[in-house]
C-alpha cells in the first residue's frame, strides 16, 4: 500500500488535538437548559475551562474538557480528576507524573483558579474511535497519608493542643492560623503511633477544630470560621436549588459536638472553596455560612458547584 495513502486511515484525532467524535451534541450545557426566573445569573456569560498541566495548556473552547474537583476541610489530600479527549500523541507525552495541575474555571469575564496540584496518575484508553486520557491529580504531595517515623511518646499532664502542634510541624508547611477552640489534658502518658493524617485529624477533633491545608498552608481553626468572600449565593448569582438541611454529630474524648448545616448546588463558582464565609439567600435560608466542603464539576451537560456550609 502506498504510505502516502495510508496515513490518511488515521483518524485526525490521533495526530493533533481535537474534540470528540460527536459532530453534533444532543445535550446542552446547563446554561442553555435552565430558565431563570429573574433572568440569567449576573455575569455568567460563555462558560470556559482551562487546564495547563506543566506546559500543556487546553482550553474548553478548542477541546472537550471534563472535571470534577472536591474540596473539604481535612487533612486528607483532594484528587481532582480530568478527562480529555482526543490528545494528540505529542500532548500525551507530556502529561506524566509529578507535572504542575493549574485548572482555571468560570465564564468569559470571571474566572478564577480552583485546583493547583500535582499529577497522580494518567490512564487512556480508546472508546470506540475516541481516545480518552484521564488525569488524576492531588492538591499537595505532602498530604499523602503515611506513617509517623517512630513513635512518639508524651508524659502526664501533656495537652492535646501540644501533641497537635508537633504533628503539624512534621507536615513542613507554614501555618496560617491555629486557633483552638478547646484543649484537654492528659493524665497519663499518651504514645501516638499510625498514621500522620490520621493522628492530627484525631487531636484536631480534641481541640474542637478542623485542620486543612489551602494554598499551601495549615489552617487549624473552628469549622465556623474562615475568611469573608464578600459573595452571596442567591437566584441571581446561580443558586440552583432549595438548601437542603444535614446534621452530624462528632465525638472525641469525652466532648460531643453536633454540627448542623445546609447542602446548596450553584452554577459553578470559582470563589467557593474551604473556609470561605458567604452570604446565603433562599425563600427558606438566609445569613452568614462557612463553606465546608463540596466540588466543582465542569462537562458537557452541566457546570456546577457543589457545597456544604455551616
Amino acid at each position: 500500500m502506498d504510505n502516502r495513502k495510508s496515513k490518511m486511515l488515521i483518524p485526525p484525532q490521533y495526530v493533533k488535538d481535537s474534540r470528540r467524535s460527536r459532530l453534533a451534541k444532543s445535550v446542552k450545557s446547563l446554561m442553555d437548559q435552565i430558565e431563570y426566573t429573574e433572568g440569567q445569573p449576573e455575569g455568567m456569560f460563555g462558560r470556559v475551562a482551562i487546564v495547563q498541566i506543566g506546559e500543556v495548556k487546553l482550553n474548553s473552547e478548542a477541546l472537550d474538557i471534563e472535571f470534577e474537583v472536591p474540596f473539604d476541610d481535612d487533612t486528607e489530600a483532594n484528587e481532582a480528576e480530568i478527562t480529555l479527549y482526543n490528545l494528540s500523541k505529542k500532548t500525551r507525552g507530556e502529561i506524566v507524573y509529578n507535572k504542575p495541575v493549574t485548572i482555571t474555571a468560570g465564564y468569559q469575564n470571571d474566572t478564577g483558579v480552583i485546583f493547583t496540584g500535582f499529577v497522580s496518575k494518567v490512564v487512556t484508553k480508546v472508546e470506540g474511535v475516541d481516545r480518552i486520557t484521564t488525569v488524576y491529580a492531588i492538591d499537595d504531595e505532602d498530604l499523602k497519608e503515611r506513617d509517623l517515623p517512630k513513635e512518639l511518646e508524651y508524659a502526664e499532664d501533656t495537652k492535646a493542643s501540644f501533641i497537635l502542634n508537633e504533628l503539624l510541624s512534621m507536615l513542613k508547611l507554614p501555618v496560617a492560623v491555629f486557633q483552638i477552640r478547646r484543649d484537654w489534658t492528659y493524665e497519663d502518658k499518651v504514645n501516638v503511633s499510625g498514621g500522620l493524617m490520621d493522628n492530627i485529624r484525631k487531636y484536631a477533633e480534641v481541640c474542637g477544630i478542623s485542620v486543612y491545608i489551602n494554598k499551601g498552608k495549615i489552617y487549624a481553626r473552628h469549622i465556623s470560621e474562615g475568611d469573608d468572600i464578600q459573595f452571596t449565593v442567591q437566584a441571581s448569582t446561580g443558586l440552583l436549588n432549595s438548601p437542603e438541611e444535614f446534621q452530624e454529630e462528632i465525638t472525641a474524648e469525652d466532648y460531643h459536638d453536633v454540627v448542623t448545616g445546609f447542602k446548596m448546588k450553584s452554577i459553578l463558582q470559582h470563589r467557593i472553596t474551604t473556609g470561605a464565609v458567604v452570604t446565603v439567600r433562599s425563600a427558606n435560608v438566609s445569613g452568614k455560612f462557612r463553606v465546608r466542603s463540596g466540588k466543582h464539576i465542569f462537562n458537557e451537560s452541566e457546570s456546577i458547584t457543589e457545597m456544604e456550609v455551616i
